[in-house]
């Protein structure tokens, strides 16, 4: 009798699920499959959790457009966008944001909406996005559309260079052009220039957390024009993310996702290591029906014909960087060339419950780190963060995201020092005026407590309760959020990722020896999709490209 084949996936996150899915309900029975995974949960980076009374996501939130996502159509499918229960950004009907400068000022759209259309503009050239001649497809005006176009037109002088210095680039070219007009003012400390540097920055903060990058600076500009978005709104999922990953899990039998197994070697066979005789046992006890040998924590060994490696790219970076490395022998110099040189960055986000509902949505707009003039009762860890808003528009659970080495600080802080932190934050931005216009139909709106208001205050302010935070950075199952393309990498690095081990093709394709040897390991994660990396809908593309990669090579019909 011919022993199925047998198929580990390790890693039980979107990808994972996307593969077992497949292989489970295509291929007829053909396989022996399983999925291990690390932690007690599935998911993966998907987690959907609950705070004060509502759903929140702690890692994945958003499908990034709905037009062609299989995000979106699973959800839709399933009836996950509808729910009587509140959800993190349940509507796009949130006030518009106030912006604060540090220093108490608060900003006029008339000063903010220039450097956000040159900065959208900017944005949209660098990732190649196709506008109209006048910019108005990026909310700029034809002028700020024709500065960004001088410096996209000398482009080709960027290679190989940042988005960060494409954008720098951008700026200083406006600034030329505006320095000399006197409608362009400063406030208080604030000179002209400084303050629409510090609203350009804060807008590379947020595009900090939608790349993980802790700094603009490192990411390669080239390959920022490779990456797709889909067309459409993005919207949260109301019945929450997890929602699309247990409807994966769904079909699976109970016993195929194996929980607290984690993988801490993988063994496998080069070329020379197989023998032509079906029958003979390696002498390091290598099964050769089974040439991929995988050691568990536990002190446990499986063998198997296949494995669908789905670990963060942070892992596989310690995996590679380590002594004795995740893989034995040590991945080829390629693969390991390609983990190394891409980004891996870690985002973090906090949810911050408060006593009072209708608070306002704030943008912060900070001073330079090294300025003598900033607040030096603003914690360093605050300084980059670029919003803080209700998760909808009844909420009392306020949303801020960090980037980089703030959220690393970020995880290592208690409870109490990230109150005092927000708080001292808000208030020294905003003083009593954010709280103007909260609708209270109890008692009269007070300004922020928490040690830090005026001593005019009220003692029963408006104060910031209890927090939640994710720790991707410090996860050993994770290390980190998502991967992009840093400066010295490239697209090719992704497709790298996503080359299995031992390439096809080698030796005889009908002998024995290339039939137990080919595609011993397989990558998949949305750090292995040239187009749709650091995305869910990344991670499905990749599971679903080597289930079908497997089917393919069984030659599976139907599949």
């Amino acid at each position: 009798m011919v022993k199925k084949r047998r198929i580990v996936i390790i890693g039980a996150g979107m990808a994972g699920l996307t593969a077992a899915n497949k292989l489970y309900t295509r291929s007829n029975d053909m396989f022996e499959l399983s999925v291990v995974e690390g932690g007690s949960r599935i998911g993966g980076r998907i987690n959907t959790s609950e705070f004060s009374g509502e759903r929140i996501e702690m890692g994945a939130t958003w499908i990034h457009g709905i037009g062609g996502s299989p995000v979106y159509r699973i959800a839709h499918e399933t009836g996950s966008l509808v729910s009587d229960e509140p959800w993190e950004c349940m509507d796009s009907a949130i006030d518009k944001p106030r912006t604060f400068a540090e220093g108490g000022f608060e900003l006029d759209p008339s000063i903010l909406e220039p450097i956000s259309g040159l900065f959208n503009v900017l944005m949209g050239l660098a990732q190649g996005k196709e506008t109209v001649e006048d910019g108005g497809d990026l909310g700029c005006g034809a002028e700020i559309y024709d500065i960004a176009t001088r410096v996209c037109s000398s482009r080709n002088g960027f290679s190989g260079r940042s988005v960060g210095s494409f954008l720098k680039s951008g700026f200083d070219a406006y600034w030329e052009s505006v320095k000399s007009r006197e409608e362009v003012k400063g406030f208080g400390n604030w000179s002209r220039k400084s303050l629409l540097e510090a609203i350009f920055a804060m807008l590379s903060n947020t595009q900090r957390t939608y790349t993980s990058a802790d700094d603009l600076s490192t990411l390669d500009l080239a390959a920022e024009s490779e990456y797709q978005m889909f067309p459409g709104e993005e919207i949260t999922i109301a019945k929450g993310y997890l929602s699309v990953i247990n409807h994966l899990a769904s079909v699976l039998p109970q016993d195929l996702i194996q929980l607290n197994r984690k993988v801490t070697k993988i063994e496998w066979l080069t070329h020379e290591e197989v023998s032509d005789d079906p029958n003979a046992i390696s002498e390091n006890g290598f099964d050769h029906h089974r040439p991929v040998k995988l050691h568990f924590s536990d002190g446990s060994v499986v063998f198997a014909d296949h494995v669908i490696v789905t670990v963060s790219l942070g892992v596989l970076k310690a995996g590679v960087s380590s002594e004795p490395g995740m893989f034995s022998p040590p991945l080829p110099n390629f693969k390991v060339d390609a983990i190394k040189r891409l980004g891996f960055g870690v985002v973090n986000k906090l949810f911050v419950e408060m006593t009072q509902r209708n608070f306002p949505s704030l943008q912060l707009v900070f001073d330079r780190a090294d300025s003598e003039l900033r607040l030096k009762k603003i914690p360093w860890w605050m300084r980059r963060t670029a919003t803080i808003s209700p998760i909808h528009s009844n909420s009392r659970v306020l949303l801020s995201w960090f980037a980089g080495k703030e959220a690393f600080e970020l995880e290592k802080l208690t409870d109490d020092e990230i109150i005092d932190g927000v708080s001292t934050t808000v208030t020294c931005l905003t003083g009593k005026e954010v709280m103007k216009k909260m609708k209270n139909t109890e008692k009269k709106p007070v300004p922020l407590c928490n040690g830090h208001a005026d001593e005019n205050s009220a003692t029963d302010g408006v104060k910031f309760t209890r927090v939640l935070k994710s720790k991707w950075g410090s996860d050993p199952l994770f290390l980190g959020s998502y991967s992009y393309v840093a400066v010295g990498s490239s697209g090719d690095d992704l497709d790298a990722m996503a080359e299995p081990l031992p390439k096809l093709g080698g030796g005889n394709s009908g002998s024995y020896q290339t039939r137990v040897n080919e595609l011993q390991i397989l990558f998949a994660g949305e750090a292995t999709h040239r187009t749709h990396y650091s995305t869910t809908h990344g991670a499905y593309f990749s599971g679903l490209r080597e289930a079908n990669r497997l089917l393919h090579h069984y030659k599976c019909v139907g599949c």
